[in-house]
């Protein structure tokens, strides 16, 4: 089986290296979307019935079956979800970041991790294919990480603000929950307010988690999930990490999200992906390599650097510590780097002699082209000949051209999935 690490070889230059790498693999191999896809959805051709959960559809019932996607999924999944129904699909639309072709489904590149006037247009697009929805309808949706930046269309507010705004959140070190309540109630679509908008259609919602502890209605703002966060939660957040003064916003215009029960009676919302299967696939691939695994969190959640030592000290010999979440990062340099590879950097000074940390956006895009890191005691050795500080490169937020320069860095390329990040830590 070819590596999903493209640097694999170059980087296993030990036992416990090339362990930890196939462990990581484990994980992004557990995640892959279309195999994700033929788990969580089951058809039977000659009934012409879908089967989701404990849900059945009857496809010939419908008068149109539709499919959308957003987020960094989309594509693959609606992909395989067509070629799942046979020609079933009567229209749909993706928006992703990867380019392709499916037939009569409208294929849209957008960007991220910030919106743009193209991510704008393509919504508005998508709105206005779903708008004459009714009880008649059947709508497949695909929701995965990324979708937040994807799927955009800000309410009384210009691109640019709303921007303006994110950015000002995540620069302070905001958590996902924060960010994306803030999103909601800034949006004409997040917060339920799709749902809102294909109803009285029947909608079958799959759902790729990226988000600490899989609250589905916080997954690219949760579009299709009846959202119990309030304007007043909105405001708390803006106030708390003085957003508005920081932007030079008069006001945010904060809008109510769709709280009638009724715009949901006909959605069913599936956890499809979580980082859960990449933790259990990592597991397993650990016991295997004769490893005592202990969990350090499922949905870890905190700064990167100091998140960082608390690994490496919980990692006792012989064994192998595994976590999945979503770390935060204060910027207050100029640097270049990521989650994933700011821990690395933060656990360097910690790391033992007989201890390798791999850390890795499961997306295979850690802010930068490289999805994480590797560090051991070899890339300690390689930073102290270079002369290169570790300190200052943190403080400059430069995790990835430290990296770069020491041979660290994981290199996948886009996964074309997403279930935030995850680690792996190995010690003899």
């Amino acid at each position: 089986m070819p590596h999903i690490i493209k640097n694999f070889d170059q980087l296993a230059m030990s036992t416990l290296r090339r362990q930890a790498l196939l462990i990581a693999e484990a994980g992004f191999f557990a995640i892959n979307t279309k195999d994700a896809v033929r788990r969580g959805i089951n058809y039977n051709q000659k009934n012409q019935v879908l089967e989701v959960g404990d849900k059945k559809y009857v496809l010939k019932n419908f008068r149109r079956v539709m499919c959308v996607g957003f987020g960094k999924a989309a594509f693959d999944a609606v992909s395989e979800i067509q070629e799942i129904l046979s020609g079933f699909i009567t229209c749909g639309f993706v928006i992703d970041l990867k380019e392709g072709s499916l037939g009569n489904i409208t294929c849209r590149i957008g960007t991220h991790p910030y919106p743009t006037k193209v991510n704008i247009q393509a919504t508005k697009e998508l709105m206005a294919m779903l708008a004459d929805c009714s009880s008649e309808d059947l709508v497949i949706c695909v929701v995965s990480g990324g979708g937040s930046a994807l799927l955009c269309s800000p309410r009384d507010m210009s691109c640019e603000q709303e921007v303006e705004i994110v950015s000002a959140l995540t620069v302070k070190g905001a958590s996902i929950q924060e960010l994306n309540t803030v999103r909601k109630h800034i949006s004409t679509v997040k917060g339920g307010q799709l749902a809102k908008l294909m109803y009285p259609a029947r909608v079958v919602s799959l759902i790729f988690s990226d988000v600490p502890g899989d609250d589905i209605s916080m997954v690219a703002s949760g579009p299709t999930v009846l959202d119990r966060s309030t304007i007043k939660d909105a405001a708390a957040v803006l106030k708390k990490y003085d957003v508005l003064e920081m932007c030079r916003l008069p006001s945010c215009n904060l809008a109510e999200t769709p709280k009638d029960p009724k715009f949901f009676g006909n959605v069913q919302n599936y956890l499809l992906v979580s980082p859960g299967l990449a933790i259990s696939a990592m597991k397993n691939a650990a016991d295997n390599l004769g490893f005592d695994v202990k969990i350090f969190s499922d949905h870890y959640q905190g700064v990167a650097r100091e998140l960082a030592p608390k690994i490496i000290g919980e990692n006792k010999k012989g064994q192998c510590l595994l976590g999945a979440g979503e770390s935060t990062v204060n910027i207050t340099g100029k640097g270049k780097g990521g989650r994933s590879q700011e821990m690395a950097l933060a656990a360097l000074d910690s790391v033992a002699d007989n201890q390798v940390l791999v850390c890795a956006a499961s997306d295979g895009h850690d802010n930068t082209e490289a999805a994480g890191a590797i560090i051991d005691a070899t890339i300690k050795a390689r930073a102290e000949a270079l002369g290169l500080n570790m300190r200052e490169y943190l403080d400059n937020n430069d995790s990835f051209n430290f990296f770069e320069q020491v041979e660290g860095q994981l290199l996948t390329g886009p996964t074309e999935t997403n279930v935030s990040d995850f680690f792996v830590c190995l010690r003899q």
